[in-house]
Parts: structure tokens; C-alpha cells; sequence
């Protein structure tokens, strides 16, 4: 009896109590998985509230601000067009046409673009390409001078100035016939002073005067009757043109420059050749306060003995740089100005804005040892 007794009193009543608990667990964790699960439907609404409802009405300002910003912009391009408007017309108009003798053959208005430095265009630009067919303006002329009358090249008899012994030899480079954009980006790349020379504006190459203003000091490229020279500028000055025609077209050009007083001539072998027209041309610029640079396109130019009569001190080209547009002949007429800078104490070189010689003279600063690279204004 004692036995069976305590059998049954050694079985412990613990059963009941683990299956209550784990009951309870099972009980937890479900509210724990349906509160998250609560907790994530929220999240999830609330996201859904705040960025799906709410971003339509945030974009509406923002449209509205972009709107506001095109028109501030277009309003702005407006008046700066109305402002170049009224400053051209502020400007004096093109002149009128004053050749007596022949019309110029005319080159059709051509797009910006076509002046590009890549550009294959075959005319207006005077590329290394074409060289062989192209006419050279001054150089063109100047040779044809030489041939016809036997004549060598020589210095300019004209009257020199004297520098002090010791002073540094002085050249001045002019660049002529700058014309467009590309011509003046290239001729800012040359690490040392040289001076453009700037057409009157015409529809061919109307932003003359605009590019003048990019450089601290210019010139103007006055286009005189030529010699030699099949393709004259537009209003070109000619030896029958009397004093009145004259003086009206150089004040039209010092309206477009006001700035600049030194003036070249481009071609000009009749002009510069013929007493007359020079004593003409000399007197009204003496008038106008301006002076006049003989590019001596011709053997027997007048300059000098008009410029004495009128006690204009007058400066002349020595050398053209690009009587060939090979480069290694470029570089050879540098080291010519040079070395005539060294000899007389100064020189003047005349060069085109080709791209070669634009190129030798951005990377040829080393030939310039020895002397002074300075503008026309300081020799």
C-alpha cells in the first residue's frame, strides 16, 4: 500500500502550467505581429499621405517659378536687343558709295559661321590653302610694283627718328585686314604686343568696329586706289576725289573710331602714287588730328614728301612678314624686321591675319631676343 502511495503522490502537476504559458505566448505574439503589422499599415499610409497627395500641390509653385524665371529671361533678351538697336543707330550710317572711276566687285554677304579658323571657304578668308591662286592685297601689290619697274627692295627713304645710344631696338607689328572674330581670338593668343588693323565696316565684314574695341590699341585699314589689286574694299578712296569727298568719308570713319588716330593704307598703289590725291588725303587728316602710316605698297609713294609739306612725322613699313604664307619663310621675314629694328633702331612689319602667320608669330618669341616689342603709338 505504502508503495502505490507514493507513485502517485511523485507525479508532479506541472502539465497544466507550461500549456497556459505557452498559450499566453502564442496569444503575445499574435498581438505583437498584428501591432506591427498596424504599425506598418500606418507608416505606410502616412507615406502615402504626405508624398503621393501632398507632392501634386508642391509642384504647381515650382512650375510657377519656372514660368516667372522664362519671363524675367526673355524680358531681359528683349531689352538687350532693344539696346544694341538703339545703339546702332546711334552709330553714323554706311557711307555712300564715292567711286567715280569703277564699282568694286562686291562680295555677296556671307553667314558669320563661313569665317570660322576651320573653315574651307575658298574666298574673303586668305588661307595657306589657296595661296597659290589668291591675290596678297598689299604684299600682291607691292610685288607687282617691284617686277614692273625693276626696283629691289630697299629701306624707305623717308627721315627716321633717333634713338639715345644703348636704347633697346623697337618693332612694331601691325596684322591688316582684321576682319572677324576668329582673326582677333587668334591675334590675342600672341604673347607680346601687336597691333590689328581694321577694315571701315561694310555688310562683308560689318563687326569691325566692335573688335576694335577688344584690343588696347588699333588702327584703321584705309582702303586706297590700287595698282594692282582686282578686288577693291567698298568706298575706296581715288585719285579723282576731290578734298570735300575725302573729308566727308574719313570723318564717317572717325565716327565709327573715335578712338583711333593712326591710319594705314591698304593697297593704294595709283593713291599713294599720285601727288595730288596724297596732299589731299594728308590735309584732311592733319585736319582731323590723325595721322597716316605709308604701308608702301608702291615704290614711288608720295608720302613722304607730302608728309614733310605738311611737318607730319611719318612712318613706313620695312618689311611684309607673308610675302609667302610657307612658315619657314614667315619666320625668315621676322628675323629680317629684327634685324633691321637692330640696324636703324626701329622697324615696322606689316603682316595678314592668314592662320600661318598668326601661328608663327604666337610661337615665335624666342627670334624676338634683342628688341622691344612695342605698339606703332610707342616708337
Amino acid at each position: 500500500m505504502v508503495k502505490k502511495t507514493r507513485k502517485k503522490q511523485s507525479k508532479p502537476k506541472i502539465a497544466p502550467t507550461r500549456k497556459k504559458a505557452s498559450s499566453n505566448l502564442k496569444q503575445y505574439s499574435v498581438w505583437i505581429i498584428v501591432f506591427i503589422l498596424l504599425l506598418a499599415f500606418g507608416m505606410g499610409a502616412y507615406w502615402y499621405i504626405t508624398h503621393a497627395l501632398v507632392r501634386p500641390h508642391v509642384v504647381t509653385p515650382l512650375n510657377e517659378k519656372s514660368v516667372v524665371s522664362t519671363d524675367v529671361l526673355m524680358q531681359k533678351m528683349k531689352k538687350m536687343l532693344e539696346d544694341e538697336k538703339l545703339r546702332q543707330s546711334s552709330l553714323p550710317p554706311l557711307p555712300e558709295s564715292n567711286l567715280s572711276k569703277q564699282q568694286p566687285t562686291v562680295i555677296p554677304a556671307i553667314e558669320p559661321r563661313v569665317f570660322e579658323e576651320n573653315s574651307s571657304q575658298p574666298l574673303v578668308v586668305l588661307e595657306e590653302n589657296s595661296s597659290k591662286k589668291q591675290e596678297l592685297s598689299e604684299v600682291h601689290e607691292y610685288q607687282q610694283s617691284l617686277k614692273e619697274s625693276g626696283e629691289k627692295a630697299k629701306p624707305h627713304d623717308v627721315v627716321r627718328k633717333k634713338y639715345p645710344s644703348g636704347t633697346t631696338p623697337k618693332l612694331a607689328i601691325i596684322i591688316d585686314d582684321v576682319s572677324f572674330p576668329w582673326q582677333a581670338r587668334m591675334m590675342k593668343e600672341i604673347p607680346y604686343k601687336v597691333t590689328p588693323a581694321f577694315f571701315p565696316p561694310t555688310k562683308g565684314h560689318p563687326e569691325t568696329v566692335r573688335l576694335s574695341h577688344e584690343f588696347p590699341f588699333a588702327m584703321v585699314h584705309l582702303p586706297l586706289e590700287a595698282k594692282y589689286y582686282s578686288r577693291p574694299e567698298e568706298d575706296t578712296l581715288n585719285t579723282t576725289d576731290s578734298i570735300e569727298v575725302i573729308e566727308k568719308r574719313i570723318k564717317r570713319i572717325k565716327g565709327w573710331f573715335p578712338h583711333i588716330v593712326y591710319y594705314n593704307n591698304h593697297t593704294g598703289g595709283y593713291f599713294t602714287a599720285d601727288y595730288g590725291a596724297m596732299d589731299r588725303l594728308i590735309k584732311v587728316m592733319k585736319d582731323h588730328n590723325l595721322s597716316f602710316v605709308d604701308s608702301r605698297t608702291i615704290g614711288n609713294s608720295k608720302a613722304p614728301q607730302v608728309a614733310k609739306k605738311y611737318n607730319m612725322f611719318l612712318y613706313s613699313r620695312d618689311i611684309f612678314l607673308d610675302n609667302s604664307l610657307e612658315k619657314t619663310a614667315i619666320q625668315k621675314q621676322l628675323k629680317e624686321a629684327v634685324s633691321k629694328a637692330k640696324k636703324h633702331g626701329y622697324a615696322i612689319a606689316i603682316g595678314h591675319p592668314h592662320k600661318n602667320t598668326l601661328e608663327v608669330l604666337r610661337d615665335s618669341k624666342a627670334l624676338l631676343e634683342g628688341v622691344e616689342m612695342v605698339y606703332l603709338k610707342e616708337l
